[in-house]
């Protein structure tokens, strides 16, 4: 399964769009941006579009406050190397008390599966507020060095993933009043000085946005992918539910037999018989998916084998006391499939009407054989669609094996094994 790269393009476009705008939500759209391209990045729905828009909101908060997290240490440390203790005393309370609601609020955040940023836009504003505080405060008492200059930058991190372009680069320039302030107090205000620390907000700013990008295109491709991958998955599952049934009762129909030209009206009332059965069995599985899940597994194979007597194969069950009681649906309607199928080829192919099916518990798996005596096949050759996706495929994609065994004249044996 590939993923349509033709859509990568029109994908980047939106989320840039979406970034410059003020990472809208779904609903919300600029006057300039079209329809086409604000739905673009939806790959199935506005749903699709929202949850794409929280993951992303998500990842931002978290990588601006694991910076900020690494960033505090890293402010300590230059007070502990510039030799001043009065300013480490005065501020060490300030950088742990924000540490601590820092690891507190990606704790919060990894709880969640998704988050909004929109949703927290008034605490993103105090955020940078407290972030602005803290630096004149710093610059009181440190007046020579920025220590916390570097924090500030994951403020204006979440201030551009809330508010979009617009709101980063309000964030910068007020920084300008800040520094101004830091300058009343003794810190460096020279133009170089001030241009270096607006500089270094900016960058942060386009970071937020490269990374709102590249975040959000990876998310998409990767649900377009799972959403493509479980539509096929869905195609082969009715693929196989029409093989097993549909087209196995039309060719067990369409067989010829003796009684066709001695007994034509029990051959009628047979065939009538096996459609209704049939018809039921397609309305059950269109009104309620997944019917008879929950059904154990002798009790299915019963049902299985009453319903192959009306196409004239007699079945032998033998089912061991408690094997595949406690399997789950999916094991069980793997088992039942991959049954259904071999006792299906012995009915078409065997050229006899009687099997038998055997059904245990080994060494923590169920086993279930299904052995007839007719005119037995080739197995060297390539198996045909039911043996490699009705019985191996099936089995295969729920941890079990099948093997299937079969000598000319002889029979054939199918060996099911599954996880108990």
């Amino acid at each position: 399964m590939t993923v349509d790269r033709a859509a990568v393009p029109g994908v980047t476009f939106a989320l840039l769009t979406r970034a410059v705008a003020g990472v809208a939500s779904p609903q919300r759209r600029p006057m300039w941006m079209s329809a086409p391209s604000a739905q673009g990045l939806d790959p199935v729905g506005g749903s699709i579009g929202a949850a794409l828009h929280r993951q992303t909101s998500r990842c931002l908060l978290l990588g601006a406050l694991a910076y900020r997290v690494c960033v505090l240490p890293v402010a300590l440390g230059l007070l502990v190397v510039r030799g001043d203790p009065v300013a480490l005393v005065a501020l060490l309370p300030v950088a742990a008390l924000l540490l601590a609601a820092n690891v507190a609020a990606i704790v919060t955040v990894c709880r969640r599966p998704t988050v909004d940023l929109e949703r927290v836009r008034g605490a993103v504003l105090v955020d940078l507020a407290v972030a602005y505080a803290v630096n004149v405060g710093a610059s009181a008492v440190a007046p020579h060095t920025d220590v916390f200059w570097a924090y500030l930058a994951g403020g204006v991190v979440l201030v551009t993933g809330a508010y979009g372009l617009l709101g980063g680069v309000l964030a910068v320039l007020l920084s300008m009043p800040a520094q101004l302030a830091m300058g009343a107090f003794g810190a460096a205000a020279d133009s170089a000085t001030l241009a270096g620390r607006a500089g270094w907000l900016g960058l942060a700013v386009v970071v937020t946005l490269a990374a709102l990008v590249v975040c959000g295109l990876s998310l998409h491709l990767a649900m377009s992918y799972g959403i493509r991958a479980g539509r096929e998955a869905e195609r082969i599952r009715w693929l196989r539910s029409l093989h097993d049934t549909v087209l196995q009762t039309m060719e067990a129909i369409a067989l010829h037999s003796s009684a066709d030209d001695t007994s034509p009206a029990v051959q009628l009332a047979e065939v009538r018989a096996t459609a209704r059965a049939q018809a039921a069995r397609l309305r059950q599985a269109l009104d309620e998916p997944g019917a008879g899940n929950d059904n154990p597994l002798a009790s299915g194979l019963a049902r299985l084998v009453e319903e192959l007597a009306g196409r004239g194969l007699r079945v032998e069950l033998a089912v061991a006391a408690g094997a595949g009681s406690r399997m789950s649906g999916p094991y069980r309607d793997a088992v039942i499939g991959g049954v259904r199928e071999a006792l299906g080829n012995v009915a078409k192919h065997a050229g006899i009407g009687d099997a038998v099916v055997r059904a245990d518990e080994e060494s923590s798996a169920l086993v279930v054989v299904v052995r007839d005596h007719g005119c037995g096949f080739d197995v060297l050759g390539r198996p045909g669609f039911g043996i490699r996706e009705s019985i191996m495929a099936r089995l295969r994609e729920v941890g079990g094996k099948a093997t299937v065994e079969s000598w000319p004249g002889r029979g054939t044996r199918v060996t099911l094994r599954v996880p108990a």
